[in-house]
């Protein structure tokens, strides 16, 4: 057998340009292999890798590596399916310039936000359509190296209800309103985004407004137009809930995936949801995301009071786990972009109250790919998209080891590693 040769090293390094670009096949040997959430470990495992795809998956006892295949030295790792993050925002400074910016500083933001984590996919639920799909043909490309892209573009906020801790953003950047006064406007624009090539779209049934309004909801009857048009064409319809209200508006309105769990904010009762409102939710088959570490980093910009924040966190996990247990799809999502937190390690930890390791690790890759209509992703299976992702320590033991990237896999291409070379034998 192939002699194994990659030393695993403790400082990350970028994936160099011949690791990017070649085809050549790839072997990952000696990590215990998490085929899939249900699925039973492989110990000493070898994945491998060809034409971006998986060519075999077994022990290494029983598996033949071909000659002059690049090889990853494993042992003491742990491999999974590839992530996906499913709530991100392509806004940053760099990201707002994606079509022009050079694509080595580009790469260095998509790596420092998303291929460091293991990301191998994101879907972007609120930016600037033309500019993320810009930044998406640059990567589907290979001129920049990164996650494969979904993306909704522009929101769609309620007449009146641009978010208060956007407005300033859409001020300074002199970017036109994305309010939607009527179903007929709303379903007019829905339609050229999705044109342009958009996944989705992202309707604020709850915008946070501020002052004695609190929390706007949207008409439901521009927010059914929204969904529908986006339905029409076997595209996702995501939803910001922002209160109970919203939450209702969302239920209503036929909303694919919520995009946060609610807090006592906007008339929400004590005590989270209802059996009533989670069952209404199931009929409708939503997702939700937790983005449990957006509540921590809200109460910290405003000062809030710690007590409140436990409060409130103790509330959505408990929502989460209410979901979850209902039988109700989750999905992984951060929120970053709004955030800059990119360390993924807090939402593990938060996530580990409501969730199992196999839960997490299924809002990680197989419910995002069954949602997102992705057959050949979120596995590790012969024949499936080589999206694979490369732990330094197992989240059976811990559930933050998922933050613990060693190497992020795409399509067979090494997109983010810690190996500083990885040589054929």
């Amino acid at each position: 057998m192939a002699t194994l040769v990659a030393a695993l090293l403790t400082a990350a390094a970028p994936a160099t340009a011949t690791e990017q670009n070649t085809a050549a096949d790839l072997a990952i040997v000696g990590a215990r292999i998490y085929p899939a959430p249900s699925a039973a470990p492989i110990a000493d495992g070898v994945v491998l890798i060809r034409d971006g795809k998986i060519l075999t998956v077994g022990t290494r006892a029983k598996t033949k590596i071909p000659p002059n295949t690049r090889i990853i030295d494993a042992r003491g790792n742990i491999l999974t399916a590839g992530f996906w993050n499913s709530h991100v925002h392509l806004i940053t400074p760099i990201q707002l310039q994606a079509a022009t910016i050079g694509p080595d500083v580009l790469r260095a933001e998509l790596d420092a936000e998303f291929s460091r984590w293991g990301f191998t996919s994101i879907f972007d639920i609120g930016s600037f359509t033309d500019n993320s799909l810009a930044l998406r043909r640059r990567v589907d490309s290979g001129e920049v190296a990164g996650p494969a892209i979904m993306t909704v573009g522009d929101p769609f906020y309620p007449k009146d209800g641009t978010p208060v801790y956007v407005r300033e953003f859409y001020k300074a950047n002199g970017l036109a309103s994305a309010e939607v006064a009527s179903p007929e406007d709303g379903a007019a624009r829905a339609a050229r985004q999705l044109d342009k090539g958009t996944d989705g779209v992202k309707v604020f049934s709850g915008a946070v407004v501020g002052g004695e309004t609190g929390v706007l909801p949207m008409r439901v009857d521009v927010a059914t137009a929204l969904v529908d048009e986006a339905h029409r064409r076997r595209k996702l319809a995501f939803a910001h809930p922002g209160s109970l209200a919203g939450v209702n508006v969302a239920i209503d309105a036929g909303v694919d995936i919520l995009a946060h769990p609610t807090a006592m904010d906007g008339g929400d009762a004590p005590g989270g949801w209802t059996p009533t409102l989670i069952a209404r939710m199931r009929a409708r088959k939503m997702a939700l995301i937790p983005t449990l570490t957006l509540f921590e980093i809200e109460s910290q910009r405003s000062g809030g009071n710690p007590a409140v924040l436990a409060q409130t966190l103790d509330m959505v996990t408990d929502e989460v786990r209410k979901y979850s247990a209902a039988g109700g799809q989750i999905l992984f999502g951060t929120d970053v972009g709004y955030i800059d937190q990119f360390d993924t390690t807090e939402e593990y930890r938060l996530m580990s109250k409501a969730l199992d390791w196999r839960g997490i690790l299924a809002s990680l890759t197989t419910a995002p790919a069954a949602r997102f209509r992705f057959e050949l992703k979120g596995r590790i299976a012969k024949g499936m998209d080589a999206d694979i992702v490369l732990l330094t320590a197992d989240p059976v033991v811990d559930p933050t080891a998922f933050a613990k990237v060693r190497c992020t896999i795409r399509a067979g291409r090494i997109i983010w590693s810690a190996f500083p070379r990885i040589e054929a034998k």
